[in-house]
């Protein structure tokens, strides 16, 4: 089963999908610029294990209007806006699931403690001090082409994916990723670069996966390695072959997160 929600929250229309009736939900958080497309494969996986998918596109993003003050460069705003769908959608005791700045979206989630959190995993998510940002500078109008966003997008989108991905699955994923709005795309940015999670980390304490591609070149795997090695308990998995987004690169996406789910001590949904 299938549902597509949209909802007015701060002023706007969002919007996110619900995969499956029944079972522990399990928010899913995409990467910057992007949308919940990105989880169109995992999702139904994750839903055929007796979970229930929350996929969300973020304000700005996919299907949800733009924030009402314009691009977010604060990931603080996606983390409470997630708890908020959350509490729309009446989701009780969630996994996240997140990629990226989804991510760290996740981390920022499960170290601000507004809700019971039942376990997080965070896929190509390095700490901005893992990863050495100094303070981003603002947006400057010669970032809206040089180059195109467009190009970007695909070309980057093509060398992300690990070297186990097929050349048409490469070439889908790339395309895919090119329907984005370089406002957005640069405020994601500049939030990931802004928000140092850091000294945060060392206090968490709900149960963590951290996930990372070998092949991922946006996020080097030694920084996601090190960013986990600050989180109480939290496991580490190096995935072969795999780059910047497993949720596409990964085709039987299903084992691998009930293995992780596993990991965090859960008892499986079915």
């Amino acid at each position: 089963m299938h549902e597509a929600h949209y909802f007015r929250l701060d002023g706007r229309l969002g919007f996110a999908e619900v995969f499956g009736t029944t079972g522990p939900p399990v928010l899913c958080v995409h990467t910057a610029g992007q949308s919940g497309v990105q989880f169109r494969y995992a999702a139904p996986q994750i839903a055929a294990l007796g979970y229930r998918a929350v996929v969300v596109d973020l304000p700005g993003h996919g299907r949800s209007e733009p924030a009402i003050d314009g691009p977010v460069s604060d990931l603080r705003v996606y983390g409470d806006w997630c708890t908020r769908v959350l509490d729309l959608l009446d989701m009780q005791d969630p996994y996240l699931l997140g990629c990226s700045i989804g991510g760290t979206i996740v981390m920022e989630m499960v170290t601000s403690a507004r809700r019971p959190i039942v376990g997080a995993i965070a896929m190509a998510a390095a700490d901005a001090v893992a990863m050495g940002h100094a303070t981003p500078r603002p947006l400057r109008l010669e970032d809206s082409g040089s180059p195109s966003i467009r190009d970007r997008s695909y070309y980057g989108g093509l060398e992300s994916c690990g070297s186990s991905v097929s050349d048409e699955r490469r070439e889908i994923v790339a395309l895919m990723h090119c329907r984005e709005d370089w406002n957005v795309t640069f405020a994601d940015g500049t939030g990931m670069a802004a928000l140092k999670l850091w000294n945060e980390l060392a206090r968490i304490t709900c149960p963590m996966v951290v996930v990372a591609g070998k092949d991922d070149p946006f996020s080097p795997w030694e920084k996601v390695r090190d960013t986990a090695a600050r989180i109480p308990g939290a496991h580490f998995e190096l995935l072969e072959g795999i780059g910047h987004y497993p949720m596409e690169d990964i085709e039987d996406f299903g084992p691998y997160f009930a293995r992780w789910v596993s990991m965090l001590g859960a008892v499986p949904a079915r």
